[in-house]
């Protein structure tokens, strides 16, 4: 697990450190400039020439201390400052003016050289996490002269690119480096940011451990020893009624796949029993595809999908499940929907909500107060925009603010399937760093939910078997694209792949 920062985070980080530690800005200004230095000096000391476009605020200050200290290791700097001197921050001016005591180049214009060597390395200092919507018209010609050299290194985060949430104008500087300081801005976990970051290397710059006391939701990255910290082999006398038991309610005419899939990503996952109800005139179907796992039929006069006939068959399997899934595929008929609402108020399980089984609250959001037990909602941003009544693209620019707000008054754990999914209990979240856009294939959300669901009746919390599931799930697709191609991998591509990722965590 790695903690990465929202602005308003790191901004705090900034005054704690003088505030508890007395560190000041231009110490801080000072480690960060050695840190860059450090980080070319051991992985380009092949170069001889470096090039450092410069800002007026504390990103620029960090370019010029990052060029005293690259200018003792022996190389050949030229620095260009966007602004004049005037309108250098304190410490940004203090570092300048060490600068010309090194008698290190500081070349002072709003528009890049036409003419220039790009076969070399280029520090982007201009601008920092203060950074959102559109770069002036110099700042894109920077970015784009910036974006010729060979190697790019980017301070903190790269120009262009929104430190919260990701987006990024239209001409932001493309790094092959981002040096974070301190922790990562979420900004570049986050698509299109992520993207254009490169690889991310975090440096210490003498922060305080003050991490707990920032305000707002903490959110990390999932990484493969948080997986590690959370699954436990398997008890040796377990059997398939301790291992777990999940009802699934899923499917209909048109849909039964996201039944089967659902299913086999529970089983997969390693829970010991599924129940997975059916329409009755598509039982068949399902018992041909399912055969590790058990179907009920329920009566549905041949119409192909649920009704609220069929409540009290339901429900009279509810005692005996650990965990229960509703969604995939389920269709949008009326009854269904007024069947789902009538299950919502009275299943005291723990239970996974996906795909269809969002209807009910979308006309009725007040539902989700009356759920009785733990629950995981696991929409992808178009539901999840519908079931907020946010405007996706809205929802897009602002993702993380928008997502603790939505978060910090909704019970359970939301995990909002995207580029980066992204997951909250409302107090911790988290943002996956597997998968590909190999999974923008239908039926693969509903194999997720499936494992989700598995987990939670193995015995981890609600937030555990999200976070478990996201990573898997994701790191299952992209070995699989590995061995196919992104643009050729199925959902059922995924089911096998998951169960050899498992293995990996059973020693």
């Amino acid at each position: 697990m790695s903690t990465v920062l929202m602005k308003n985070q790191a901004y705090d980080l900034d005054r704690l450190a003088l505030k508890t530690n007395g560190i000041s800005g231009q110490k801080l200004m000072g480690e960060a400039g050695k840190k860059i230095a450090d980080f070319i000096n051991s992985n380009f000391s092949d170069i001889n020439s470096i090039s450092i476009v410069v800002g007026k605020g504390n990103n620029g200050g960090d370019g010029f201390a990052a060029a005293i200290y690259l200018n003792k290791c022996g190389f050949s700097i030229a620095v260009f400052s966007i602004y004049s001197t005037q309108y250098f921050s304190n410490e940004t001016s203090y570092y300048y003016k060490e600068c010309l005591k090194e008698n290190i180049s500081v070349i002072f214009d709003s528009d890049p050289p036409s003419v220039y060597d790009f076969n070399s390395l280029v520090i982007d200092s201009m601008l920092g996490i203060g950074f959102k919507g559109e770069l002036y018209e110099n700042l894109k010609n920077w970015a784009t002269w910036i974006n010729r050299f060979s190697v790019v290194v980017s301070c903190d985060i790269p120009t262009g690119v929104c430190s919260d949430s990701g987006t990024v104008c239209t001409k932001a500087v493309n790094a092959d480096y981002t040096i974070a300081m301190g922790f990562p801005k979420i900004g570049s976990l986050l698509e299109p940011g992520k993207s254009y970051s490169g690889t991310i290397r975090s440096v210490d710059i003498g922060f305080p451990n003050k991490i707990n006391e920032l305000n707002g939701q903490k959110w990390n990255v999932i990484t493969d020893d948080l997986i590690r910290n959370i699954l436990q082999p398997l008890k040796k006398n377990t059997h398939k009624y301790k291992q777990g038991k999940v009802l699934i309610l899923a499917g209909s005419e048109g849909m039964t796949g996201a039944a089967y899939l659902a299913t086999m990503g529970a089983l997969r996952s390693g829970c010991g029993l599924t129940k997975t109800f059916a329409p009755k005139s598509l039982n068949i179907v399902y018992e041909r595809k399912i055969t590790e796992g058990m179907t009920v039929s329920c009566e549905d006069k041949g119409s192909g999908f649920f009704t609220n006939d069929n409540y009290n068959q339901i429900m009279d399997n509810i005692d005996w499940a650990d965990s229960v899934l509703i969604g995939p595929g389920l269709g949008r008929n009326k009854d269904t929907v007024r069947l789902l609402h009538n299950l919502y108020v009275e299943i005291d399980k723990p239970m996974v909500v996906d795909a269809d089984g969002f209807s009910p609250f979308y006309n009725d959001f007040s539902l989700l107060k009356k759920i009785k037990n733990d629950f995981v909602f696991t929409p992808h941003i178009g539901e999840l925009s519908k079931l907020f009544d946010i405007d996706a693209e809205e929802f897009k620019m602002d993702m993380i603010n928008i997502f603790e707000k939505m978060t910090s008054n909704m019970p359970g754990v939301l995990v909002a399937k995207n580029d980066s999914t992204i997951i909250s209990d409302g107090i911790n979240g988290y943002i996956n760093s597997t998968g590909n856009p190999g999974l923008a294939t239908a039926g693969t959300g509903d194999v997720l939910s499936g494992v989700i669901a598995s987990l939670i009746s193995q015995g981890y919390n609600s937030l555990e078997s999200s976070i478990v599931s996201t990573f898997i799930h994701g790191l299952a697709a992209d070995n699989q694209s590995n061995n196919i191609s992104q643009r050729g991998l199925i959902a059922s591509d995924l089911l096998i792949e998951i169960g050899k990722i498992l293995s990996g965590y059973e020693l």
